[in-house]
């Protein structure tokens, strides 16, 4: 079986210890690569964080697994690239990563949030999408070239609630208000291609998943007897 060192990667001084959901990397790695049943699946379940991060290791780690059911040595090109792009999403728990030439790009949760929201507040039969459309001034006051440990602020975590993103993969939770008479499952899966469609066109970012809870309906319901 091929395996991969992991030990030195746990000790990188600058990699937060859990996903913005307080969920330990390590433990979404483990089970990633030794290929284990989660600890939590009720919460790996419904938790944007965690599927976003799943997403990405799973995308990571299939070169790994690969390698290992030929039964053959990993190449240390493969260990370096693999390593790299562990620690890379590790190490942004709150920003999408592209990495290109001959630079990386890095794209705020809370940005991606706008981008969704927006899409799904155009489309027909959307009341209300719940949560502010666009960040105020003070959420995005502090944003900086730098990765810094204390961002993001309190505003920055409200502003990207629901959107979890890792490396290129992006899973959203989008709440909104329904327009009543309108054929729910119809309006909830043409969110899901409008906010797909725009996340990838705004951002190049793979959506791996759309949730659309309706909490609400706007405006009184005309039920017609059948």
């Amino acid at each position: 079986m091929t395996s991969l060192d992991r030990t030195s990667f746990s000790d990188r001084p600058r990699q937060p210890e859990r996903l913005p959901c307080g969920t330990r990397f390590d433990d979404l790695l483990d089970q990633v690569a030794d290929d284990i049943q989660p600890a939590d699946p009720e919460h790996q379940a419904s938790c944007p964080h965690c599927r976003a991060t799943l997403a990405e290791l799973a995308d990571i780690w299939a070169p790994v697994h690969a390698v290992a059911k030929e039964q053959t040595p990993a190449p240390d090109t493969l260990t370096a690239s693999v390593m790299e792009r562990v620690v890379a999403i590790a190490t942004h728990g709150w920003y999408a990563v592209l990495k290109d030439t001959p630079g990386v790009t890095r794209i705020a949760a809370w940005v991606v949030a706008v981008i969704a929201r927006r899409a799904a507040a155009g489309v027909p039969g959307v009341g209300q999408v719940r949560d502010r459309i666009s960040p105020s001034a003070a959420a995005i006051a502090d944003v900086r070239a730098e990765f810094d440990l204390a961002l993001p602020t309190a505003g920055q975590r409200t502003q990207a609630a629901g959107i979890g993103v890792a490396g290129r993969s992006v899973v959203v939770a989008i709440t909104i208000s329904a327009e009543a008479g309108q054929p729910l499952a119809a309006v909830a899966e043409e969110i899901r291609k409008a906010v797909i469609r725009h996340v990838r066109a705004l951002t190049g970012l793979d959506v791996i998943e759309v949730d659309v809870h309706v909490a609400d309906l706007d405006g009184p319901l005309d039920l017609q007897p059948s």
